[in-house]
C-alpha cells in the first residue's frame, strides 16, 4: 500500500496534491469543498492590505486546456476574508494563507493573520513585488520578522536569477512554491478581434497544462541550488504530472486551473492517480518519488545517430512520417536510418510505440 503523506517544515499532509491561490479557493465554502473534494491541504487565494479591483471579465480558456486570465488577489477585503480563512482552517486539512505583496504589506497581514487565524504556515506571492532579487528579498525578511510560522515563497517564472534568488532566500524562507503563471499574454478570436479579458490591452497572465513544462524546469532549477523544501505547481492535471514535478525535485504540488476547469474533485482524482502510479512503477511512499530525476545528456564531443532495434520494430511508418529530414526509410518491412541524413535530434522516438528507436555513438 502506498503512503501518500508528505511532511513540509513539519506540517502533515495527507496526500501531496494541495489547492493554488487562486479563483478556486476564494471563499471559505470553496475551500472546504476542496478539501472534500481529496485536497491534502487548502492554500487560500492571496489577500492584500486593498481588495483587488479587477475588470470582469478575468478568466478565459486558450489552447492546450490552459487558461488565461486577469485575477489578482482577493477582492474581499482582508478584515472580511479573515473569517473565510477560519472557515477553511475546519475543513480537516493543513490551511496556508497567502499574503502579498510589499514589505509592508507583508507584515501587517502576516500578524494579523497569524494572530486571528492561525495557519499551518503562509506562503507569500512575488508576483507585484518587482523584477529584481532584492526587492522580492526585502518582501521575505519582513514577512520572516513579522511572523514565527514557517513561511513559503510562491516564485514567479519571469524573475531574473532564479538560481541566485534562491540561495539567498533560502537563508530565510521556509520553502518555495514555483511556478506562479506566467505572462502578461494576449490571446483572442480573430473573428471577433477584441480583447477577450477587462484588461486595458486585454492581456492577462497564463496557467495550466501550456506552462507545465517551464514549472518543471524551475522547480528542478530551486531544488538543485538549495536544500528548503520545493511545492511544485504549473499544469498539473494528472497523476504523471503530480509525480513528474515531485521527481524533478518537488515535495508536494499545487493544483488552480484543472480544478477551475474539472471542480473540486480534480485534488482527490490526481492524488488517486499518483497513488496507482507508484504502486504500478513500486514506490512505497510518495515523499520517495522527491528528486528522482537525474540529468544524463549526451557527450557533445561525441557523434550519434539513431538506431532501429528491428526485433522491436512493427513497421508502422510513424517515425518516418514524422522525420522533417528524411532520414527514415522503410527496408525489408522495418524502418531504418539513412545515416547522411540523420541529425540525432532524437524527434523520432517519440513515436514509435515500441521503443524501438535508439540514440547511439556513431563511430568516427
Amino acid at each position: 500500500m502506498v503512503d501518500l503523506s508528505v511532511r513540509i517544515n513539519d506540517i502533515l499532509f495527507p496526500n501531496p496534491v494541495l489547492t493554488a491561490a487562486g479563483p478556486n479557493v476564494r471563499t471559505g465554502r470553496l475551500m472546504r469543498l476542496a478539501a472534500e473534494g481529496g485536497a491534502g491541504g487548502i492554500v487560500a487565494k492571496t489577500v492584500s492590505r486593498k481588495a483587488a479591483a479587477d475588470a470582469r471579465p478575468t478568466i478565459r480558456g486558450v489552447a492546450l486546456r490552459g487558461l488565461v486570465n486577469s485575477e489578482t488577489w482577493s477582492e474581499i477585503p482582508v478584515e472580511s476574508f479573515l473569517a473565510e480563512l477560519v472557515e477553511a482552517k475546519s475543513a480537516g486539512v493543513p490551511l496556508i494563507a497567502s499574503v502579498g505583496y510589499s514589505p509592508e504589506d507583508v507584515a501587517v497581514l502576516g500578524r494579523l493573520i497569524e494572530r486571528e487565524v492561525g495557519p499551518a504556515a503562509i506562503e507569500f506571492s512575488t508576483h507585484y513585488s518587482g523584477n529584481d532579487i532584492e526587492p522580492l528579498l526585502d518582501v521575505a525578511r519582513s514577512l520572516r520578522e513579522a511572523v514565527s510560522l514557517p513561511i513559503w515563497m510562491k516564485v514567479s517564472p519571469a524573475t531574473p536569477r532564479i538560481e541566485q534568488l534562491a540561495i539567498e532566500a533560502s537563508k530565510v524562507v521556509d520553502a518555495f512554491v514555483a511556478i506562479n503563471s506566467f505572462g502578461p499574454v494576449l490571446d483572442f478570436d480573430p473573428a471577433h478581434p477584441a480583447a477577450r479579458l477587462g484588461t486595458k490591452d486585454g492581456s492577462g497572465w497564463l496557467s495550466g497544462p501550456p506552462i507545465r513544462t517551464m514549472a518543471l524546469q524551475i522547480v528542478h532549477t530551486i531544488s538543485r541550488v538549495q536544500t528548503k523544501p520545493v511545492i511544485g505547481v504549473g499544469g498539473v492535471e494528472a497523476g504523471e504530472d503530480g509525480v513528474k514535478l515531485m521527481m524533478a525535485g518537488a515535495s508536494a504540488v499545487q493544483v488552480c486551473t484543472a480544478a477551475i476547469r474539472k471542480g473540486h474533485a480534480v485534488y482527490g482524482r490526481i492524488a488517486a492517480e499518483m497513488e496507482s502510479w507508484m504502486e504500478r512503477y513500486g514506490y512505497s511512499a510518495a515523499r520517495r518519488l522527491c528528486g528522482v530525476y537525474k540529468p544524463s545528456a549526451t557527450d557533445p564531443a561525441m557523434s550519434y545517430i539513431m538506431t532501429v532495434d528491428t526485433r522491436a520494430c512493427t513497421g508502422c511508418r510513424a517515425c518516418i512520417s514524422h522525420c522533417v529530414q528524411g532520414a527514415l526509410e522503410m527496408r525489408e518491412e522495418k524502418a531504418s536510418v539513412i545515416p547522411d541524413r540523420c541529425i540525432a535530434c532524437g524527434y523520432c522516438q517519440d513515436w514509435c510505440p515500441t521503443e524501438a528507436l535508439s540514440l547511439k555513438e556513431q563511430k568516427q
